[in-house]
């Protein structure tokens, strides 16, 4: 799936991924690809970003906001 996580500084990851794990305030969620559309607020203190090669990218943040678009895309929003 598409993802892209931005700042208001800068783009933060842009890239493909095969999982995202992040906290919310109902628990740890996990987006695969194909998942459903939503909107959700997400709370650090990270997000992981997992790839089909089995490398992982682990982004800080305090806050965001995730939306997981048709078409297996996902904006994260972070503070």
């Amino acid at each position: 799936m598409k993802v892209a996580v931005h700042s208001i500084q800068k783009t933060l990851y842009d890239g493909t991924a095969e999982k995202i794990i992040c906290e919310t305030a109902q628990g740890q969620m996990t987006v695969l690809d194909h998942h459903l559309p939503l909107i959700t607020k997400v709370i650090g203190p990270a997000v992981e970003v997992l790839d089909a090669k089995g490398g992982s990218v682990r982004i800080d943040l305090d806050s965001g906001v995730l939306e997981v678009r048709p078409e297996s895309e996902v904006v994260l929003l972070a503070d």
